[in-house]
């Protein structure tokens, strides 16, 4: 294959669902991929697709890369980073590693416009793309400025920094007393000019949307959209269970204007939320990278980590945007999602569409499967 011949492979930071999808995708089509995680309890390192594994603390991390370039034996290979941290890394350093590797991506001047929320939301309200209510006091007495829909949610600008801290991505305030008490907590886990409040978007799991791209030179090279329809925790989740591909034809011009009014290239995932007040599909966030279930393009006919590689090589790509319809299912954390959704009655607890995407499972890869029964006290402990 052409691919094997050039040699040019892969570097994936993490080693988790989503890189275990970078991994096998990359892997089946010839390109050799090595990766890089903080720990060695992770499931990728088991695939018959990676090379070779190293361990390196997060900390540790540019340094490693660097020294990883000096060495010149991955010269020219691409980086894949599958967290907002590894993201801010490579973003902030590109000039730098670019000596070295092929940096998938953006630089830092347009990746910060949707690392910190409240530069995102100002865009996209500058923009008239639908969001919540959304209020950025300055400090706790300008609390008593605004006038929230309670329940209402405090949730950092920055998310990396402060779900390592709280382990939740929101705190719910069910009154201006715990607006008060929640503000204050906040506060001690980062700076008062990140905090930010916003009302709930009413709906269920089954109303979380996506617009994935491609995005390249202001123009959408390959795109996707889908449901997250089941996701854990099921409220506010970090993690996506069971997704579903849908057309949502205005996602995508939501999406389409931020991307642009941002100048981004990369590849990235739009978030939306259906409000079941009014019907609006309102923005929630970007993020500049992979996402946990993009495995689901190898069903969906939508190749865009492929197209990414061509294009980083400076081989011409083609437009694609014809999606065809399929699924994607974690099953460890999809079982007990499911159970807690049939104890509250939602009828699409058990829906499931084929051609299906297992996450982990594959007769022809098999050892990440059975290694990630192997890690399931470890993953439950740090989740």
């Amino acid at each position: 294959m052409e691919f094997v011949k050039k040699n040019i492979g892969g570097i994936v930071l993490g080693g988790h669902i989503q890189a275990l999808g970078i991994t096998r995708i990359l892997g089946r089509l010839g390109i050799p991929i090595i990766i890089v995680d903080n720990t060695n309890k992770n499931i990728t390192r088991h695939s018959k697709y990676c090379k070779d594994n190293f361990v390196v603390k997060d900390n540790d991390l540019l340094n490693f890369l660097n020294n990883l370039g000096n060495s010149l034996k991955y010269n020219g290979w691409h980086i894949f980073p599958t967290s907002d941290y590894h993201v801010k890394i490579l973003s902030q350093n590109k000039s730098q590693l670019s000596k070295y590797f092929k940096v998938t991506t953006d630089n830092w001047d347009v990746i910060k416009i949707f690392y910190n929320k409240k530069m995102t939301y100002r865009l996209a309200s500058k923009l008239n793309i639908p969001i919540a209510e959304t209020y950025y006091p300055a400090n706790e007495q300008d609390l008593n400025n605004i006038s929230p829909v309670f329940p209402c949610i405090i949730k950092p600008a920055v998310m990396h920094d402060f779900y390592s801290k709280a382990k939740k991505k929101v705190l719910i305030c069910n009154n201006h007393v715990q607006l008060i008490q929640n503000y204050k907590r906040v506060c001690k886990l980062i700076p008062a000019e990140e905090v930010i409040v916003q009302n709930i978007i009413k709906g269920p799991s089954r109303n979380q949307f996506s617009a994935c791209f491609l995005f390249l030179n202001g123009k959408s090279f390959v795109s996707l959209t889908a449901t997250r329809m089941r996701q854990h925790p099921i409220d506010f989740g970090n993690a996506t269970t069971y997704a579903e591909a849908v057309d949502l034809p205005i996602l995508k011009e939501y999406a389409e204007k931020i991307l642009r009014a941002a100048n981004y290239n990369g590849l990235c995932e739009v978030e939306f939320k259906k409000d079941e007040s009014d019907g609006q599909y309102k923005f929630l966030e970007v993020n500049t990278r992979t996402w946990k279930w993009h495995a689901i393009a190898e069903k969906t006919g939508t190749p865009f980590l492929e197209s990414y590689y061509h294009y980083m090589n400076g081989e011409s790509i083609s437009s694609v945007h014809s999606q065809l319809n399929a699924s994607f299912r974690h099953a460890l954390t999809d079982i007990p999602v499911q159970m807690k959704l049939l104890v509250k009655g939602y009828s699409y607890a058990l829906r499931k569409k084929n051609p299906l995407v297992n996450a982990v499972w594959d007769w022809a890869d098999i050892k990440p499967w059975v290694f990630e029964k192997f890690l399931l006290l470890h993953f439950i402990k740090n989740r």
